[in-house]
């Protein structure tokens, strides 16, 4: 089978197969192939993308192993359950309308039941029970005691009983269930598509000079986008024409309108509360910023917590010992009916409905807070973080350092300095290289394209030639010992900008000093509160690091009341020192928005980033802040701390409630029927529970 790799982490793949569109693979069937390896953990396949997330223990082995098996597959071994699979797909809607109509028919007919002749009677009754045997044959035939074949047990003891009244009560019930069931996941996703998603709705856009209604589906990438007062804005694109107050509560959580006007980009989703604009759309349909949070969230349903997996696990387990308790309470009281209450009762199916539904509920509420969290599994990592190491540049200090000052040496003027260091720093998105670009833009000076091709150079920085010369702008490292270039000429200049704890950019033309470039990086507004509030939450140790030297990195560390920190460090550093934490029993979140941050955040319990950083940094992330707001870590872990909290409430309380209705139907305090009836009516009272906003 053909594929391609189109992310990959530590310990985590994400693959791309190749096959037909319209041809839909079956998840369980491709689960198979990798189940006799031994480093492979779990596999969520999402349809809709062809795409395969497989997690394994992080062994290159095992992850060759992986490839391998995928590779050695040929499509047509999956042919009979793509076959099925496409036989069974079905709009979810179309889905829930058609349970929806059955449940409607069983109502009427139970209820018109009296009424209806004997051989119509006993074939309703044959067709109910058949539906819920059915289900619970094949598991048995494997030898996996399940709810399923919980289900179908009741219903034959009652046949055998002769108890058909109870045996529709159990089948309607459970008909009920399932229809709840996915009318909650239905209506879970439905709130969020109805938070963010415009593909259905319509839109103007300027063609020929006149505006034109069409569906946004069909915006193009370059098409001028006409918005006015209290309509949502469709595509991800910059204002050409016009100013207005948009709200991106959304998208950031910003309480209050933000102005946007000629160049500034506005993003699908938001709203225009005030004034008109017209917009050239950059990304449409699902390319959007909104769009690929909505895929990341219904994605992130696959990556269970452990803390569900362990629920479910347990739940299963419970099962056999079901059969065991019924079958004890048969033979030592010789009821038959106090031995099917057993059976009428599971914990299972509230478990695997109602954690999911928290989850997701969850992430919602983040994503209309400004924090796109990426699965389940990182709510539950995100509320048991005990140790936070942060990256200075972008996270303590702001996310818009400003040049100070532009010094230059040997015979170069400040102007052809200024000019030549933002013309190779505009090709890089970090903060600093955006603060020289404005430097440049703000004295007016242009800069053509008149250099070769820019080579970044991790941790370190950049190189280039210009003119044919070679230009280098990085860190003293990088200028001094890495290139042997001599930097006694500028040694009072630094001395007396690292004292005062500001960071250098060294430039070096020809093979000689140019200049310098200082940069001052203000400390983020809220940064020591940021500081105190995750020590006040329980945190036991907060770590910063910085590339910086030590002047600045103190300084930085006083200001906000860090006593833990490390300067001058490289990526491989960075990794390594978290690494450390984690053996030495931490759990870890790293906040960090660089390119060079990207290899710690992976390495973290929890990475998380900002908006405003390194494209990679924000594809690696588990939490990414849609605003620069430390506050919203706060936010994040107090709503994961929250989710578990509900989590286990909901666990506890349908353990409790259930055990409660078997020991009562083994003591024949209630009958098998309102066994039943409580159990269903349990799982949809926690299910509701679950759906509460944050």
């Amino acid at each position: 089978m053909q594929y391609h790799i189109i992310h990959e982490l530590p310990k985590r793949l994400r693959v791309r197969l190749q096959v037909a569109p319209n041809l839909d693979l079956n998840g369980e069937y491709l689960k198979n192939m990798f189940d006799g390896i031994s480093g492979f953990s779990q596999m969520a396949y999402k349809s809709s993308t062809k795409s395969l997330v497989v997690e394994y223990n992080g062994d290159p082995a095992d992850k060759k192993a992986i490839l391998d098996q995928l590779s050695a597959c040929c499509i047509s071994h999956f042919e009979k359950g793509a076959r099925e699979t496409q036989k069974k797909s079905e709009d979810p809607k179309q889905r829930l309308a058609t349970k929806k109509r059955a449940l409607v028919g069983q109502l009427a007919l139970r209820l018109l039941s009296p009424l209806l002749p004997l051989p119509i009677r006993a074939f309703l009754l044959a067709k109910a029970s058949y539906q819920v045997i059915s289900k619970g044959v094949p598991p048995l035939v494997k030898g996996n005691l399940n709810a399923d074949v919980l289900d179908a047990s009741a219903v034959s003891v009652a046949l055998a009983l002769r108890e058909f009244g109870t045996v529709k009560t159990i089948s309607f019930l459970l008909q009920v269930s399932d229809y709840l069931e996915d009318w909650t996941k239905q209506k879970s996703k439905e709130s969020l598509t109805g938070l963010f998603d415009m593909e259905n709705e319509w839109a103007w856009i300027l063609k020929d000079s006149m505006e034109t209604r069409v569906p946004v589906r069909d915006i193009k990438a370059g098409d001028t986008v006409v918005v006015r007062e209290g309509h949502k804005i469709p595509v991800d694109g910059l204002v050409s024409k016009g100013e207005a107050m948009v709200s991106q509560a959304c998208i950031t959580g910003e309480a209050l309108p933000v102005r946007k006007y000629n160049g500034v980009t506005v993003y699908a989703g938001t709203v225009l509360v005030e004034g008109k604009l017209l917009i050239e759309a950059v990304k449409v349909a699902g390319a959007t910023r909104v769009s690929q949070m909505i895929k990341i969230i219904e994605e992130s349903e696959d990556l269970k917590a452990s803390l569900q997996s362990k629920a479910e696990h347990l739940a299963d387990k419970i099962v056999p010992y079901s059969f065991l308790l019924s079958g004890l309470t048969w033979l030592t009281t010789g009821s038959a009916y106090k031995a099917a209450s057993a059976l009428l009762v599971d914990y299972s199916c509230a478990i695997k409905l109602a954690t999911p539904l928290t989850l997701m509920s969850s992430m919602i509420s983040a994503s209309k807070n400004g924090v796109l969290i990426k699965g389940g599994k990182f709510i539950e990592e995100m509320a048991t973080i005990d140790t936070f190491v942060l990256d200075k540049t972008g996270t303590l200090t702001e996310a818009k350092p400003e040049v100070l000052d532009v010094i230059p040496f040997n015979g170069f003027s400040r102007e052809y300095l200024l000019r030549n260091v933002a013309c190779v720093e505009e090709h890089f998105p970090h903060p600093v290289a955006t603060a020289v670009v404005r430097k440049a833009s703000e004295e007016g000076l242009d800069h053509e394209e008149e250099h070769s091709e820019v080579n970044h150079i991790v941790a370190h920085g950049i190189a280039s030639e210009v003119n044919g010369r070679e230009i280098l702008v990085g860190s003293r490292h990088f200028i001094n010992e890495d290139k042997n270039i001599d930097l006694k000429i500028a040694e009072k200049e630094t001395q007396k900008y690292l004292a005062d704890g500001r960071s250098i950019l060294y430039v070096a033309i020809g093979g000689e000093l140019a200049g310098l470039v200082v940069i001052e990086d203000p400390l983020r507004n809220g940064a020591g509160e940021f500081v105190q509030a995750l020590q006040k939450s329980g945190v036991r140790k907060v770590v910063m690091l910085t590339g910086d030297n030590e002047s600045a990195a103190s300084k930085v560390a006083r200001e906000v009341n860090i006593s833990s920190y490390h300067s001058q460090v490289f990526p491989e550093d960075k990794t390594r020192i978290i690494r450390e934490l984690g053996v030495n029993g931490h759990k870890v979140a790293m906040v960090g928005d660089g390119m060079n941050d990207a290899p710690a955040l992976s390495s973290a319990d929890v990475g998380i980033s900002m908006h405003h950083g390194a494209d990679i940094a924000k594809e690696v992330c588990d939490v990414l802040l849609m605003k620069a707001d430390l506050d919203k870590i706060i936010f994040a872990r107090d709503l994961s701390q929250k989710t578990l909290k509900r989590i286990k409430n909901n666990y506890f309380s349908i353990v409790g409630i259930n055990s409660l209705l078997i020991g009562m139907g083994i003591m024949g305090v209630v009958p098998p029927v309102f066994s039943a009836f409580m159990h269903n009516a349990t799982t949809v009272v926690v299910a509701a529970n679950s759906l509460r906003k944050f």
